[in-house]
């Protein structure tokens, strides 16, 4: 991933908004999604730019009642859009537009654009999947059918792509971010088979929902330690310092977590 596809991918996630706009202040999505872009802005444009001090602050959410926090966490979301829309502005204005400027064609209509940007976008998708076959032996439509539980056509599509990126990103090298985002593939897969099942965890977090896999006997063993071992790799990728190389997490590292999340969809 270059800073030009980190850009695009940023305006992927800012479209997100305002669904996670509509959700409780306490719900799991929005977590998973401020931290897989930190981790894609760290290891594309570095600890210290910039763009990963707009998004790097720690916001905190401790209202005494529910409506306090839900609109703490709705400023919260507000401040975010308005970093990633610096960003984004920011990278167009000043770097990505210039260089399409000097490179480019003449300027296409909006509408022209748009089809071959979406037909660019599927074409992509396709040469991912086929790469995903290849190296895992797992189609996108196996896959699909391996999580068949999860009915709700916009978090379905936001799993394919999560999906996609992770194996992208650890193809790429980018081991860290690739980690953050197959490991949050994983976690909200183990909670959505839980609400499927009509089972509540032990408490909302990856450990909870791993113990209560193993509690219910719902996950064989293997699968059960493997889950086990992406959530040590989500540990790890919060380290404020990456002090010796055992803690540098490798291409095979991430290519492995990528991995897990098949193996662990084809047991469900």
């Amino acid at each position: 991933m270059d800073k030009r596809e980190a850009i695009n991918y940023l305006k992927e996630r800012l479209g997100e908004i305002p669904y996670l706009a509509k959700l409780k202040y306490n719900n799991y999505e929005y977590p998973l999604w401020i931290r897989t872009i930190r981790g894609v802005v760290e290891n594309v444009f570095g600890r210290d730019s910039y763009e990963y001090q707009m998004i790097a602050e720690q916001y905190q959410i401790n209202g005494k009642f529910s409506e306090v926090r839900q609109n703490q966490y709705i400023q919260n979301l507000k401040r975010r859009e308005t970093s990633i829309l610096s960003i984004i502005q920011t990278w167009e204005t000043l770097g990505l537009e210039t260089e399409t400027k000097r490179n480019s064609a003449p300027t296409e209509t909006p509408i022209s654009s748009f089809v071959d940007n979406k037909k660019n976008s599927i074409s992509e998708s396709k040469a991912n999947w086929k790469a995903i076959q290849e190296e895992f032996g797992i189609t996108k439509t196996r896959f699909g059918k391996n999580i068949n539980f999860i009915k709700d056509l916009f978090k379905r599509k936001i799993i394919f792509r999560d999906v996609e990126q992770a194996f992208s990103l650890a193809s790429l090298g980018f081991s860290k971010p690739a980690v953050i985002l197959a490991g949050s593939v994983i976690e909200e897969l183990l909670r959505l088979y839980l609400e499927h099942k009509s089972i509540t965890p032990i408490n909302n977090s990856f450990d909870g929902y791993i113990q209560t896999y193993e509690q219910k006997g719902l996950l064989k063993a293997g699968i059960f330690r493997l889950s086990d071992s992406v959530r040590h790799f989500r540990n790890l990728v919060h380290l404020s310092k990456e002090e010796t190389k055992s803690h540098t997490i490798s291409k095979s590292t991430a290519k492995g977590a990528v991995a897990s999340i098949f193996t662990i969809a084809n047991d469900f």
